[in-house]
């Protein structure tokens, strides 16, 4: 029986950046026979020149490899070389190949492998190097955790194949292979954990994208609508073969096949794409991107690796330049299990992003599963019907439909993409937004001027949650949006300008019902500083503060390093509204008759009189007794800190002290150390001038 341990040892070390997870159990246990161990040491067999070398992680990969390539695909050892010479016209230095796999006259090289480098950039620039100087038709990357199959079409073009040819095989024959949904769901790289899409994207942008001269996002994003809408026709038809493959097509064909199918998503899915927009990649470069993705299955796809991808597309300078910082996953999540979502209530995200709290409320309506079918049927109703996010970010909009599009099959109330989709200025809504919006808008029976004033300004909505991380950026000026809202108003006047954070809480009390609930990350500033008093009694006065939990100042790093919290309400309804209003009155009533009689029962006692306890009202004397308590308190801990401040003080004072004293003692040591220099040099020039002699001026040296 082979020693696993082996294997344990040598890839368990902290520098190995080699893995496994490529090969089956079958696969390992052969390599393992393979190892021995010699005076501490392990080492290999070479399968090839049948000797035995040091088993470093990049040696035991390559042996898994050849063990593969001989029974998997059924190549002989004769055509299978291992450090194999490439020859580079102008380099002196000689360069060798971990694999290489000869053609059948055993001349020329079939195919090459690069083992040594497990970085993906630079063993893909090796990799690369390689076939163009050999001019090899396939080149494989892999670290053992990871593969990556080029196909050499032409110089420095470079597309990725769905799988290595066997030996019974052509390239040809992989090329034109078509494929059905079904066997994209068997073969899904994706599930297989072969890749992510976010590693396929680095490679996309090392091998094409960085030289493409084209807006890398949205580029990207036609080709993952286009995809969609492949994988959606097959999800619908068994017999549909899919469209979204290179194979052996030319760029200009298969340019032609995607832009149907985006032309398709356009029409299916509104509000994404410009009617004008097209694929702005040039031809060969498009096939080198279609043939990254196209082994990979979006529909119903594992959300963190989605959005993990897609939130890594969106360009550094407008997240700075508009504030835009994602909400890390695991807020997401503790912010939706404290409101609990139920699948009859409406959802929404005033200002959406990638719309993850949406998607989370959806996530934990089904269980916290989305599997490869999708959603139970409760859950996707939910996702379609009641889920709604708003956001002026064309970006976020693009990545937050296209999410609804994975994981719910369609249909989204996802609405935005530029200024109609800013949810503090509803007056500059499209018909879009306000036709999708409009059946939520709160109603006011009981009074018609109201209800009519909302149904044309869309104010007040019905929501039953609203959970939003609003972006923190930017003042509100306009003075037309300025008069929707109460915090606007600063002692009875209209102010110029206001934060639009601070404008957002008072939107997000609007979007939601009376009883409604509501979860809001705010700045802590807002929350405990003196200037922002005037918002905390608003707060009070239209809501009962559920929670307040404080974030981490890393929290959005590295974007901001703003302290934050998330403040979670309850809408008070019109009822508690006036029960709480009723007590007000009345406590206010007490007060006043309270502060009359105690006018009324000391008004002979002047300022100078003194009091015994007994003398006063029992109101007053518990009033008394807390005060002084408190004060005491107070004082002694106002002392203790002033002792302690002193006792500070002291330390530093005697601590600076004594960099003085070390100070001078080293001007002092300056001083005499030139002084003695000084006497030896005088007694150069008079070696017989005795201290008491005296000397004029003129005989003394310059």
């Amino acid at each position: 029986m082979p020693d696993k341990l082996n294997l344990q040892k040598i890839f368990s070390a902290p520098e190995v950046k080699h893995g496994l997870s490529l090969f089956n159990s079958d696969e390992i246990n052969a390599i393992e026979r393979l190892i021995i161990e010699q005076e501490g040491k392990y080492f290999i067999k070479c399968q090839i020149k049948n000797r035995n070398k040091i088993a470093k992680p990049e040696e035991i990969v390559k042996q898994l490899w050849i063990y593969r390539l001989m029974n998997e695909y059924h190549y002989p050892k004769r055509r299978i070389g291992v450090k194999k010479i490439v020859h580079f016209a102008a380099k002196t230095r000689s360069q060798f190949a971990d694999i290489v796999v000869f053609q059948e006259n055993l001349k020329h090289y079939h195919i090459i492998f690069e083992i040594k480098k497990p970085d993906r950039t630079a063993g893909l620039a090796q990799l690369k190097s390689y076939c163009n100087t050999e001019g090899t038709p396939i080149g494989i990357w892999s670290n053992g955790d990871e593969i990556i199959r080029l196909h050499r079409e032409e110089p420095d073009l470079f597309v990725e194949i769905p799988r290595i040819p066997k030996i019974s095989e052509t390239l040809e024959d992989v090329l034109t292979e078509r494929w059905s949904f079904k066997w994209l769901e068997e073969h899904n790289e994706l599930k297989q954990g072969k890749n992510t899409l976010l590693k396929i994207l680095l490679d996309l942008e090392e091998l094409v994208l960085g030289n493409a001269n084209v807006k890398v996002f949205d580029e990207i994003f036609k080709l993952i609508y286009a995809k969609l809408y492949d994988e959606w026709h097959g999800i619908n038809n068994p017999d549909y073969q899919l469209e979204f493959f290179a194979g052996d097509r030319s760029p200009e064909d298969l340019k032609r096949a995607i832009t149907n199918l985006l032309e398709g998503a356009k029409k299916n899915w509104t509000g994404v794409f410009d009617p004008t927009d097209e694929i702005e990649l040039v031809d060969t470069y498009l096939k080198v991107c279609v043939s990254f993705l196209e082994k990979i299955k979006l529909l119903h796809s594992n959300l963190r690796v989605i959005d993990e991808a897609f939130k890594y597309l969106i360009p550094e300078e407008s997240k700075k330049k508009e504030g835009q910082f994602f909400t890390p996953r695991p807020i997401q999540d503790m912010v939706v299990k404290m409101l609990n979502p139920k699948t009859h209530e409406f959802v929404i995200d005033a200002d959406c992003g990638s719309a993850g709290f949406l998607l989370h409320s959806v996530k934990w309506v089904a269980g916290g599963v989305v599997t490869r079918k999708g959603l139970p049927m409760a859950a996707k109703n939910f996702m379609q019907n009641n889920i709604y996010g708003i956001d002026f970010t064309k970006e976020a909009i693009i990545i937050a439909k296209a999410i609804n599009l994975i994981v719910g099959d369609g249909k989204s109330h996802i609405f935005g993409g530029g200024p109609q989709g800013d949810s503090l200025n509803p007056l500059f809504w499209n018909d879009e937004i306000k036709a999708a919006l409009r059946p939520r808008l709160l109603r006011f029976p009981e009074n018609p001027e109201k209800d009519r004033d909302n149904q044309n300004r869309f104010l007040y909505f019905d929501f039953d949650l609203l959970m939003t991380n609003p972006l923190f950026a930017g003042k509100v000026k306009e003075r037309d949006v300025l008069r929707l809202y109460q915090l606007a108003v600063k002692n009875s006047r209209l102010v110029k300008q206001i934060g639009r954070r601070i404008l957002f809480l008072d939107r997000s009390l609007q979007f939601i019902r009376p009883g409604g609930r509501m979860a809001i990350i705010l700045p802590q500033v807002l929350l405990n500083s003196a200037s922002a008093e005037y918002i905390r009694r608003f707060i009070i006065d239209e809501a009962r503060i559920l929670s307040v939990v404080g974030l981490h100042s890393k929290t959005f790093k590295p974007h901001t390093g703003i302290k934050t919290s998330i403040l979670f309400l309850q809408k008070y309804t019109n009822e508690e509204k006036k029960k709480i209003q009723g007590i007000k009155v009345k406590c206010e009533r007490e007060w006043f008759e309270f502060v009359a009689q105690l006018k009324k029962e000391y008004r002979d006692v002047g300022w100078d009189k003194l009091l015994s306890e007994k003398e006063l009202n029992e109101e007053l004397r518990s009033f008394v007794e807390i005060y002084f308590e408190e004060r005491e308190e107070l004082e002694k801990e106002t002392r203790k800190k002033l002792e302690e401040k002193i006792e500070g003080a002291e330390v530093e004072k005697n601590e600076e002290l004594e960099k003085i004293e070390e100070i001078k003692w080293k001007k002092s040591l300056k001083t005499l150390t030139e002084y003695v220099d000084l006497v030896e040099e005088v007694k150069k020039y008079y070696p017989n001038i005795s201290w008491d002699k005296l000397l004029c001026e003129g005989e003394l040296s310059e």
